[in-house]
């Protein structure tokens, strides 16, 4: 690897990370404006899928944040990358974590979603549990 190719590695995994999270919250913010409230089985059913993808896009953001330590590290060992080239794993994942924050309340939002029967609302809590507390969906 040369040092063109490492950086740019550094920059493309945060700045897919970034896009990823901007797509997966677009599609949570659209369910939310289009279905404030689960009132049908039918709205459940799109809410457990919306949540799937959010937490599959949780792990996907895991490796594609954690990748450019590693390859810094990479660099850093084999000569191409200089300290001061931590900026280049600082400021974009600085970026990602900035509009993390900032896309977090669409997400705090979703998971407050109130639903029109105890059953349902047994449901989404159990969706939401496993959303806050789980890796993987368990439905």
């Amino acid at each position: 690897m040369d040092y063109s190719l490492v950086v740019t590695l550094l920059i493309v995994f945060p700045s897919s990370a970034l896009i990823s999270g901007i797509v997966y919250i677009s599609n949570l913010k659209r369910f939310m404006d289009t279905t404030p409230r689960i009132e049908t089985i039918q709205d459940l059913e799109r809410f457990k899928n919306i949540v799937k993808h959010q937490m599959y896009a949780a792990l996907l953001q895991v490796f594609l944040l954690g990748t450019p330590i590693i390859i810094f590290t990479y660099g850093t060992i084999s000569g191409i990358l200089k300290f001061g080239d931590m900026l280049y794993v600082i400021i974009p994942n600085t970026t990602v974590i900035i509009v993390s924050r900032i896309l977090r309340k669409t997400e705090k939002k979703g998971q407050s979603i109130s639903a029109s029967t105890p059953q349902l609302k047994s449901a989404v809590n159990s969706i939401v549990y496993s959303w806050k507390k789980k890796a993987l969906p368990d439905w």
